[in-house]
């Protein structure tokens, strides 16, 4: 017999909440870590599609209590000034018409705890530096403390939740670039920030400098994540260093600029590569991905954490499935088709805020393309109207292409 039916490889959201919804389905599980947590992250701007997983996960209510900002909607400035706000009341569900900017090393760790307290053996400050397996199938890891010893640790099935790292994926996965969105980002976070009033006070604030480069404005408690994205292999016309790459970029942006005057950074300038990626298989004879391990998309529209926790709900339930079904090896390859649709939307959407030629107040002076934006933006995918403007850009596309 394995020692549990789960490892989830990867403490961050992705891991702990398939390990959270696996263990409250009544499997037994364990999650290794290689960091010690809190420990600083970026990705911390939410939409609202967010708040239902979140609720399943049984921390929404943590949400007010760690004064994390609720976020009611977001506003793009060009660089000429502000377009008009996007507001996720505008949605027809009630339960999305805000979510929260969230400081990742207290969200990470939230979500860690509340998979102890599910019943998910936790370990940090623990390696996974090998699987467990032949001709494919995954069957355990190797993991290696941190007073060195080594253990091996077996398993009905392996969840690979280690982002960018991808331990699975390299071995079993492989995983493919997205053309036009190999960017990198620097950000810090600073005090002292002049904010909006009133529900805009914790709006993300999109500020484009040209048509590759942007910054995000982020308020968290007591401080503001401000960032630059742009591309990696022209990010140097900002700078040398991390700090005079983003000093410069916000010279740039003077509705920005004039939002700093007083301010103090709390932070280092940290980089980052931002690479947009997909991985080619999603899951195999007993393993899967989930979260950045299973793809990437360009934080322009804060889609990360959605995507992240969306996979994790579509690979519990497939995990569920497959140990309910007494499959001797389960096999998840295929699991993240609805995961996948949602993917390509964004894409679509993403892919259009970096074309010169594609405006977006445009297409929003159709009721119904508006409402499909908005739909988007506050993560609710596969809507009629989500679809329809989704068609509208790529229709645009391949218009152009024909030029």
């Amino acid at each position: 017999m394995p020692d549990f039916d789960v490892v989830v490889i990867g403490g961050g959201p992705g891991g702990s909440s398939v390990a959270t919804f696996v263990a409250q389905a009544g499997h037994s599980v364990a999650l290794y870590e290689k960091a010690t947590f809190p420990r600083f992250i970026v990705g911390e701007s939410l939409v609202p599609a967010c708040n239902l997983p979140l609720e399943k996960l049984g921390v929404l209510e943590q949400m007010d209590e760690r004064r994390f900002p609720r976020k009611h909607g977001v506003q793009f400035f060009s660089p000429t000034g502000p377009t008009k706000p996007f507001y996720f009341s505008e949605v027809s569900d009630p339960r999305m018409h805000s979510t929260w900017q969230v400081l990742r090393s207290d969200f990470d760790a939230m979500l860690l705890e509340n998979a102890k307290r599910a019943g998910v053996e936790t370990h940090t400050q623990t390696e996974i530096f090998d699987l467990c397996g032949t001709n494919g199938t995954v069957t355990g890891v190797k993991i290696r403390r941190s007073d060195g010893e080594e253990e091996t640790v077996t398993a009905r099935v392996v969840v690979d939740a280690t982002g960018q790292n991808g331990l699975v994926t390299r071995r079993h996965g492989g995983r493919k670039i997205i053309d036009g969105l190999q960017n990198a980002s620097v950000f810090a976070h600073y005090h002292n920030v002049a904010l909006d009033t009133g529900i805009d006070a914790g709006s993300t604030l999109i500020y484009r400098i040209d048509s590759e480069s942007w910054l995000w404005f982020i308020p968290l408690p007591d401080v503001v994540s401000i960032g630059l994205v742009t591309p990696a292999k022209t990010i140097s016309r900002f700078g040398k260093s991390p700090a005079s790459i983003l000093e410069t970029a916000i010279d740039e942006s003077e509705p920005l600029r004039s939002r700093l005057e007083k301010v103090d950074r709390t932070t280092e300038v940290r980089a980052v590569r931002d690479y947009s990626y997909r991985s080619e298989r999603d899951g195999g004879e007993g393993w899967l991905l989930v979260g950045d391990a299973v793809g990437f998309i360009d934080p322009i529209y804060s889609t990360g954490l959605f995507l992240t926790l969306y996979s994790a709900e579509l690979g519990a339930a497939a995990i569920t499935e497959q140990l309910h079904s007494g499959a001797s090896t389960p096999n998840f390859s295929g699991y993240s088709k609805d995961y996948q649709k949602a993917f390509e939307q964004f894409l679509t959407l993403v892919q259009a805020f970096y074309r010169e030629d594609f405006h977006f107040g445009t297409l929003a002076k159709n009721p119904a393309h508006r409402q499909g934006l908005i739909d988007l933006l506050t993560g609710v995918v596969g809507t009629p109207e989500a679809n329809e403007v989704t068609q509208a850009i790529r229709a645009f596309f391949d218009k152009q292409m024909m030029l």
